[in-house]
């Protein structure tokens, strides 16, 4: 009978133990629990979008000359200025034309005193015709030199640089600029606003694109910022090499301050459709690989999903792999491995 008391005594002590061996193990577990904070994945529109890389360009560019050559004798404007449209720019050497005003003022009296006599029937239509035909090309002629005597600008636009010297002779000779027109000439006018932008579209996109579409350009080289433009012109051939066709693009260039030549990124917008969105910086990049991750917490452990990136606005960005309504880890997901076990800390 004294037997029984020890025994209870002996269980009960066990149960002590189970009990507390089963605290330690609960405190170990939360030890082991990462602490995370945590974002829920939401579901809003997006403009679908094509991002190309361009290169702005003049709207209108020439290099701008004579048709003969001849001494260069005044420059009206310096390299720079803005000129209009029929402004005289150049003056050239006058020795030719002022040789040929003479010329044909004496035909044209040769003509005014042989039309009179074909009136009064003194002279034969043959020698009629032979004066007419000389005074007909020495009015074309004087003409001519009258346009080769000066340079005149085409359109509206401003001088970005002289290619001959006050007093050197001009001849037509023909120099290749990389990236531009031919140098031949006197001067080259620019008309830089507005600008355009050329792109290279692939074959598979341009049914998205038309005459007169809207897009935003970006020039990092001034401020960054969006330009709104449109579609210009798209070249109705492919590129038999890069299966691509040229596109350009036309966008106001304020206070001239983008330069042909310099960068241009090219966004344009085509439609809009659901998108599901996560921070950006619950976004973990496998070291090493372009491959990017979220881990996903369910039942506080947390499971690494490849996603896709779509497209990034500001702190958030447009993913494929998740769905609207999951928890992404955010502030401690450097610790996570695939199956960690997490412990969330209220924002």
């Amino acid at each position: 009978m004294k037997k029984a008391p020890q025994i209870l005594i002996v269980i009960m002590g066990l149960l002590v133990l189970s009990c507390s061996d089963s605290k330690n193990t609960s405190l170990e577990s939360d030890d082991e629990a990462i602490s995370i904070k945590t974002a829920t994945v939401f579901e809003r529109s997006y403009d679908k979008s094509l991002e190309y890389a361009g290169t702005f360009f003049a709207n209108k560019e020439a290099n701008l000359g004579t048709s003969m050559p001849g001494r260069v004798e005044k420059f009206h404007y310096p390299k720079g200025s803005f000129v209009r449209q029929g402004s005289v720019l150049v003056d050239l050497s006058s020795e030719l034309l002022t040789q040929a005003l003479i010329e044909y003022d004496a035909i044209k009296k040769d003509f005014e005193r042989i039309s009179r006599l074909r009136d009064k029937g003194s002279i034969s239509e043959i020698e009629y015709d032979h004066v007419k035909a000389k005074y007909d090309a020495s009015e074309v002629k004087t003409e001519m030199l009258r346009k080769n005597t000066c340079v005149v600008a085409p359109f509206d636009g401003i001088i970005a640089d002289y290619l001959v010297e006050e007093g050197e002779n001009y001849f037509f000779t023909l120099n290749l600029d990389q990236g531009y027109s031919n140098t031949s000439g006197i001067l080259r006018l620019m008309q830089l606003n507005p600008l355009k932008v050329e792109i290279q579209v692939n074959e598979k996109d341009l049914s998205k694109i038309f005459v007169g579409q809207k897009v935003n350009v970006f020039c990092e080289a001034v401020s960054g910022d969006s330009i709104s433009g449109k579609v210009s012109y798209i070249k109705p051939f492919l590129s038999t090499s890069s299966r691509t066709a040229g596109v350009e693009v036309q966008v106001p260039n304020y206070n001239n301050k983008i330069m042909p030549g310099m960068y241009a990124k090219v966004l344009i917008d085509y439609g809009s459709e659901m998108g599901t969105y996560v921070p950006v910086n619950a976004i973990y990049r496998q070291p090493g690989t372009p491959e990017d991750y979220v881990y996903v917490i369910k039942n506080d452990t947390a499971y690494r999903t490849r996603i896709n990136r779509i497209k990034t606005e500001g702190e958030f960005v447009c993913v494929e792999g998740i769905c609207a309504g999951d928890i992404v880890a955010l502030e401690g997901k450097n610790k996570l491995n695939d199956g960690s076990l997490v412990k969330i800390i209220k924002n």
